[in-house]
């Protein structure tokens, strides 16, 4: 079966929409540049998590995705 790269990326976006959303995360495009050069790389946020009585079940976790993502982490 044929899939157009339209219904590609629309599947990812909604994917990764998903993945996001499960945990709670933020993905945001930061420049770590200076001047005129432009670093821009990839960064995921997870918050922390707790339980009803307060306590930390899950640490939060910062992932620097760069500009290439290994499939090999």
């Amino acid at each position: 079966m044929y899939i157009e790269a339209k219904d590609r990326a629309i599947q990812f976006k909604k994917e990764l929409a998903e993945l996001l959303k499960k945990y709670n995360a933020e993905i945001e495009v930061v420049n770590n540049g200076y001047g005129y050069h432009i670093d821009e790389v990839m960064e995921v946020y997870i918050p922390a998590f707790y339980d009803k009585d307060g306590n930390c079940v899950a640490e939060s976790a910062e992932i620097k995705l760069g500009k290439y993502v290994d499939a090999d982490l």
